[in-house]
């Protein structure tokens, strides 16, 4: 991996190499030849991040495409196109700027053998299951944080189809797929019992927890419990994560976990 100062240089190159295409086009009207330049860069831009930034913010250029289309306006599209990009750029280039260990020391997915592949029909390999109650926020920053620092993909049962299955029945086939489980245990319900009133977590989230518990093993599976929940008393002195508001607070001891799994390498 490159330092700062030669990451930052390296971005200020490639952003040069996009103005002088794009110029190039503008001037000449010839956006075939102009949009075959814009995909060889692309190609090579992102090669060049991926190995000399980081294998993530190479693979978001990679991913990059354009939502809009101007009909009728192809060097518009073209324009449209190359801004993109360069927005990408100079956001990259601002991030290397003020907070340049979050990219040059993120952890990236760790690569699996096409052996451990083989092993298993059923588990994918950088798959993450989230189990959750009502608390909506934190679950879409969990799977932010999963997809954007971590390129890593995330299942979130409400978000699959059903296919005519019972609700247990889509859980166990939807979580199969999963190599670790997040539980969000947060303040959902509220309990009274005799003169106490208390919150804990849903039901089905203690049914899932355990589950996962079973099918990967309690190293594979992380509590983060959010301030305020009433901890289950067969989960009293587990270790968990725990949090004030946002699962955002405690994205330093979410990468040490999935470090720790094997689903993250530095």
């Amino acid at each position: 991996m490159s330092t700062q100062q030669e990451a930052i240089k390296l971005i200020e190159n490639l952003n040069n190499q996009l103005i002088k295409i794009t110029k190039e086009t503008t001037s000449t009207r010839d956006t075939r030849t102009g949009y075959e330049k814009l995909k060889r860069w692309k190609e090579r831009a992102s090669k060049n991040i991926s190995s000399k930034i980081n294998q993530i913010e190479g693979d978001k250029l990679s991913k990059k495409r354009k939502g809009s289309f101007r009909m009728g306006d192809p060097l518009g599209n073209f324009t449209d196109e190359a801004k993109m990009y360069i927005g990408f750029l100079d956001a990259l280039k601002d991030e290397l700027t003020n907070y340049p260990d979050d990219v040059l020391e993120r952890a990236v997915p760790a690569q699996v053998s096409e052996q451990k592949v083989l092993e298993s029909n059923t588990i994918e390999n950088n798959c993450v299951f989230i189990v959750h109650g009502h608390d909506e926020l934190n679950l879409l920053r969990t799977k932010e944080l999963l997809r954007e620092r971590w390129a890593l993909e995330s299942v979130v049962l409400a978000g699959k189809p059903g296919k005519g299955r019972t609700i247990v029945e889509k859980f166990e086939e939807e979580a199969q797929r999963a190599s670790f489980a997040f539980v969000l245990l947060t303040p959902d319900d509220v309990i009274q019992k005799n003169d106490e009133e208390y919150s804990q977590a849903r039901p089905n989230v203690i049914f899932e927890l355990g589950w996962f518990y079973g099918r990967l093993g309690r190293e594979k599976v992380c509590i983060l419990f959010k301030e305020g929940t009433k901890i289950h008393s067969d989960l009293d002195g587990v270790s968990r994560i725990q949090f004030k508001d946002s699962v955002t607070e405690v994205t330093t001891e979410i990468e040490a976990e999935l470090i720790e799994s094997g689903l993250l390498t530095k």
